[in-house]
């Protein structure tokens, strides 16, 4: 019964986190109207990378974390995530809400076939089976070959991609360093990565844009912080079913704050990526 608590406790928690994130790209949308991307991304990732750092010298273990076992995945690892949010940035300015979310949740199919490739992982039939649907309904939502289609769809799936590889560097990562350690490194190494670019796009913001960049850069770390959380409290595989709130979230702010009216084909194509995600893990479970 305790275990159960815990778990729903957990269960909880990611769905908060993904309600954070909804907000945190609303804002995000906004800002890059005036803002550019990388100066957006590099203040929120300077933002927590002080807090991890402060957090690390709280636990007594700063030294240890700016010394990983392995840099150069560490490195990469960063440079995923710095790029990935960079391109969140470009897709929401050019994308709504809703459809930029509907094709960025088909990261965790494009994570599947990563660690299949990359790490031997295996791969069923049935998670084959849902990359080819996950795949197929993205086509539904670009539309190619259509008088609709626009080349700023690939911009979600680009995230996707970059998101997923983070994945699944973090996964060999986690082979050698302990989750403190790769969180300071993806922070620290992330923010210096992107420094360049965001002085080079630099523009003086006013106050309420600085409000806004306060809003993206605290809800990301609060995002961050509640899924950590949760993940001490329940299995990823059984939280993952609840990242797909992220999309239901990003579509009901997407049509309440933005007015935005995803077709039948961007709303059926959205439907398949989700089920895809959802049917090998619940598969796993012996649901299916």
């Amino acid at each position: 019964m305790a275990q159960l608590s815990r778990t729903r406790a957990g269960m909880a928690l990611c769905t908060l986190a993904m309600a954070v994130f909804a907000v945190q790209d609303a804002f995000t949308r906004v800002l890059v109207r005036t803002i550019a991307p990388a100066q957006i991304m590099m203040v929120r990732l300077w933002a927590f990378a002080a807090v991890m750092v402060l957090f690390a010298i709280y636990k007594g273990r700063l030294w240890r974390t700016l010394r990983p076992a392995r840099p150069g995945l560490q490195i990469l690892r960063a440079a995923f995530s710095a790029f990935e949010v960079v391109v969140v940035g470009f897709m929401l300015k050019y994308m709504g809400l809703a459809e930029a979310h509907a094709l960025f949740a088909s990261f965790p199919l494009m994570a599947a076939l990563m660690a299949f490739a990359v790490l031997g992982e295996r791969l069923s039939a049935a998670r084959a089976g849902a990359i080819l649907a996950g795949f197929l309904g993205a086509l539904l939502i670009i539309k190619p070959g259509s008088g609709v289609f626009r080349p700023a769809a690939f911009l979600p799936l680009l995230a996707a991609a970059l998101f997923a590889a983070y994945q699944v560097a973090g996964r060999l990562a986690a082979r050698h360093d302990d989750y403190l350690t790769s969180a300071v490194q993806v922070a620290v190494v992330g923010a210096v990565i992107l420094t360049p670019f965001g002085l080079l796009a630099w523009k003086a913001a006013n106050g309420a844009e600085w409000l806004m960049i306060a809003a993206v850069s605290t809800g990301g770390i609060g995002g961050h912080l509640l899924l950590i959380k949760a993940l001490e409290y329940a299995e990823a595989t059984a939280l993952q079913p609840f990242n797909y709130f992220l999309l239901f979230f990003a579509t009901v702010i997407g049509v309440g704050w933005f007015g935005e009216r995803p077709d039948g084909l961007s709303v059926t194509g959205a439907l398949i990526i989700a089920a895809s995600g959802l049917f090998p893990v619940l598969a796993g479970r012996g649901r299916f």
